[in-house]
């Protein structure tokens, strides 16, 4: 069997999600106007992205390990660029896209409580933490508000995504 990639995407009120699963050896391309990933999360595996602008090329390798477990990796400088991605292992990544070009985001990895805001998103990327008393599961996602929420990990990884406009 040919190695291959295979990815899910879910479209959220303000942005969309995406994971790609694959086999090592697994080649992908993405066209300018589909490439909108702005920060993705490695839960296992090893991958390259190789941007393609006219005659030249940069390759940039990403690599889940325990130091990298709580990383979220910032791959604005690939927006609206053709891009191949190479699989060096089997991979599982998750995305966090823009739904529109003239809005950027913030994202950070957080590993404690936290104050939110409106401009706010929360996402479990792994595990099952818990947050104000509530467990949580991977690809959970809530709006926050101007309040504390208490984080207990529980082995999880949860991601915040702010957004701010460009305009």
């Amino acid at each position: 069997m040919s190695p291959r990639i295979k990815r899910l995407v879910k479209k959220c009120e303000d942005f969309y999600v995406c994971a790609e699963i694959g086999n090592k050896d697994a080649v992908g391309v993405e066209f300018p106007d589909d490439r909108k990933t702005m920060y993705q999360y490695m839960v296992h595996g090893r991958i390259s992205l190789i941007t393609i602008d006219n005659n030249s090329f940069t390759t940039k390798s990403h690599e889940a390990n325990q130091s990298s477990r709580y990383q979220l990796i910032d791959v604005k400088e690939h927006l609206y660029h053709r891009l191949l991605l190479s699989a060096e292992e089997d991979f599982y990544m998750i995305g966090f896209n823009t739904l529109n070009k003239n809005i950027d985001w913030d994202g950070e990895i957080k590993k404690e409580s936290f104050n939110g805001n409106n401009n706010s998103w929360l996402i479990v990327f792994d595990g099952s933490p818990t947050i104000n008393g509530k467990k949580l599961k991977r690809f959970d996602y809530a709006k926050l508000e101007d309040k504390f929420y208490n984080v207990t990990l529980n082995d999880g990884v949860i991601a915040v995504f702010t957004k701010k406009c460009l305009f």
